[in-house]
């Protein structure tokens, strides 16, 4: 049976722009072929067995040429695979849609096109220019500024282009550039005329360089600017001073590492791009589940004998109701037990399966469970029982702590938390600028200076603001010598959001959102390093 090829419209660049309708079928393909413009991002939706082939590194620097791009998805197509052909921007605006279109209709293979946000108007739009404006303009042109026949663009009707007036947006023109400005001028358009190139439009690392068509060849070769760019020429350029949105977000220009699960990244990293930061993804921990559940399933049929049950993570309680739908129980099994929980995250987990945690701490880390029972003094915890669904890394302190209060505990291993089996590259991070690496638990410190080693951690720290989630992992950073730059007062991703956006190197900041770390407190942290407390650490 033979299967059908998806012409998909990839967007601009950020992921946030990319359609329902690619996404879908993204999470369907057998088969993605996609180009360099097409943002990587966008292969995390497609599922783990379906093949991923990149073609194309821009006009330049070709891997696959068409006539191979053209055989590789109609063979897989033969083959009865579903195949998403992903292009940046709209594939039939420049995007050499149409040529596939017509090879697949020659060859009997049944398609269908999903336009995409093209990067006319997306990059436009991200660098504050409207394409039209009725004081400026009633009519736009698109050009390509590259045709491989017609190097010098002669084909094109400049004299008619300039008697249109109106905007001017020219894609793939930036080898060009000197030659599309000096044509225009020479067909009557005023070499006053405003001009804007934008380079990797609507991503954190885009850069707008401005000018007329008389000096901004110039301006650009003086920018350093490379493409990908698009070049809008045009009155409507003049309006970015006061339309220039998004390279006015706070975390415009920055890049933010994010060292937590892969898992539990997305949510973290959209947040930050809300305020333009780049992030890089370096997950170095992997939240695996225990092998042998016989613990587990003990403590779950005898869940009547326990009085508390103490959550300490969204994993712990996904690990535990799983188990306990595998017995064929639900959260009705709880009977009398009452439930205590860490953190918002943890706590909205509960919720989604039906159960309200009785105690919840202010300060979303573990000791503060321990504060919050004697600050309430619930039922006292003298002769009761607690269960306590943790990591296998987790120190012993929860439980000590509950037990000086008179509790009977007992710890289970509901999963483990290892470093990944494919370790990020180091390079991810020690190849590029930086300019914040955020940390999430003890944990993610020890296996981040485990993969990128000790020295060059070090290094990195005095480069980049190494920000932590609370007063545990900022005591693991200073025991390894990490400059830790600042420390979330909120003890969750959004805490740490909060201290990145009041940060400021010279220590101005709104206070109420971070806890900036002073030498005097540094001090106080301090461990000395010897084996005897890393084991009690650990």
């Amino acid at each position: 049976m033979t299967g059908k090829v998806y012409l998909v419209g990839a967007g601009p660049g950020d992921p946030g722009l990319l359609t329902l309708r690619a996404k879908k079928l993204l999470e369907e393909a057998d088969l993605v072929v996609y180009d360099y413009l097409a943002n990587p991002d966008h292969l995390l939706h497609a599922k783990s067995s379906a093949r991923k082939i990149g073609v194309g590194k821009g006009f330049r620097h070709r891997r696959l040429s068409q006539n191979k791009v053209n055989a590789l998805i109609v063979s897989a197509a033969k083959n009865g695979q579903s195949v998403v052909r992903l292009k940046g921007g709209d594939p039939y605006l420049f995007g050499r849609g149409g040529e596939e279109a017509l090879f697949l209709h020659a060859h009997r293979i049944p398609f269908e096109v999903v336009p995409g946000v093209t990067s006319a108007s997306a990059c436009a739009a991200y660098a504050g220019i409207p394409l039209t404006h009725r004081e400026h303009n009633a009519s736009v042109t698109f050009l390509t500024g590259h045709r491989a026949d017609d190097e010098n663009l002669d084909s094109i009707s400049w004299k008619e282009i300039v008697a249109l007036g109106g905007t001017i947006v020219v894609y793939m023109g930036f080898y060009n550039l000197k030659n599309i400005c000096a044509r225009l001028i020479q067909n009557g358009k005023p070499k006053e005329t405003p001009v804007a190139i934008v380079e990797w439009g609507s991503l954190p690392h885009q850069k707008t360089c401005r000018g007329m068509l008389e000096d901004i060849a110039a301006t650009v070769k003086k920018s350093g600017m490379k493409p990908p760019c698009l070049i809008l020429i045009g009155q409507v350029v003049t309006l970015q001073d006061k339309l220039n949105w998004f390279e006015k977000l706070p975390l415009f220009g920055k890049t933010v590492v994010v060292t937590r699960a892969a898992d539990k990244s997305q949510v973290f990293r959209e947040k930050l791009a809300l305020y333009g930061a780049g992030v890089i993804e370096f997950p170095v921990i992997e939240i695996k589940k225990v092998p042998d559940t016989a613990i587990m399933d003990k403590a779950i049929r005898g869940i009547d004998h326990y009085d508390w049950l103490v959550f300490t993570s969204h994993y712990g309680v996904r690990a535990f109701f799983d188990r306990l739908s595998a017995h064929g129980k639900d959260a009705r099994a709880l009977g009398q037990a009452r439930v205590a929980a860490v953190g918002p995250a943890t706590a909205c987990s509960l919720k989604n399966r039906g159960v309200k945690a009785d105690l919840l701490p202010k300060h979303y880390e573990t000791k503060a469970i321990i504060t919050a029972f004697k600050e309430k003094k619930i039922n006292s915890l003298k002769g009761k029982s607690a269960l306590l669904l943790r990591t296998d890394i987790a120190p012993v302190g929860l439980e000590e702590g509950l037990e000086k209060l008179g509790a009977k505990t007992t710890r289970v291993t509901a999963y483990l938390t290892r470093m990944p089996k494919q370790k990020p590259n180091p390079s991810l991070v020690l190849g590029r600028r930086v300019d914040y690496v955020t940390f999430t638990s003890s944990s993610t410190v020890d296996n981040f200076v485990k993969i990128v080693g000790l020295q060059k951690a070090r290094a990195l720290s005095q480069k980049s603001v190494f920000v932590s989630i609370g007063p545990v992992t900022t005591k693991t950073l200073l025991s390894y010598g990490l400059k830790a730059g600042c420390q979330a007062k909120m003890y969750t991703t959004d805490g740490l959001i909060k201290a990145i956006l009041s940060y400021r190197g010279d220590r101005r900041g709104d206070r109420r959102d971070i806890f900036t770390l002073k030498p005097r407190f540094l001090g106080r942290l301090r461990r000395p390093r010897n084996d005897n407390w890393n084991k009690g650490k650990r």
